[in-house]
């Protein structure tokens, strides 16, 4: 009587651990995909971050250019030029701006107004990346 319930429950093991296996690297795939989502949403936050930086920085400098420390004439859009960013610079490696300068002549009451709009490109064979500022200044 025992010999016939041994055969009878022969074979059940495998399924049990072919089972086992198959949920086992069912989630294991699932974790892989799951860390290479991470990764790549980690590569376009830093990508952003770098474009927007860029951005930042060009925008800067065109109002530098735009408005220069203990100046005595007007100033003008002719002034503001694209800055080069520096392409060994880790920082903004892949990166690259645009900077445009239009202006508002002034009128009764209502000074000069100067809008600059910096655009910053990064990207590398998988990620592209761009992002805009606007800025507007006038004189005082």
């Amino acid at each position: 009587m025992k010999i016939a319930n041994l055969k009878k429950q022969s074979g059940s093991a495998i399924v049990v651990a072919v089972f086992v296996i198959l949920v086992i690297s069912l989630l294991g795939a699932s974790l892989v995909s799951l860390q290479r989502d991470s990764a790549e949403g980690a590569g376009y936050e830093v990508y952003a971050a770098r474009a927007y930086l860029s951005a930042y920085s060009a925008s800067e400098t065109a109002l530098v250019q735009l408005f220069p420390l203990n100046a005595s004439t007007e100033s003008s859009c002719a002034a503001v030029t694209t800055p080069t960013l520096p392409g060994d610079n880790a920082g903004f490696h892949g990166c690259t701006v645009n900077v445009t300068c239009t202006s508002t002549p002034a009128s009764a009451g209502f000074a000069t107004r100067y809008r600059v709009i910096s655009t910053a490109t990064c990207e590398n064979s998988q990620i592209n990346t761009r992002r805009q500022i606007t800025v507007e200044a006038s004189n005082l």
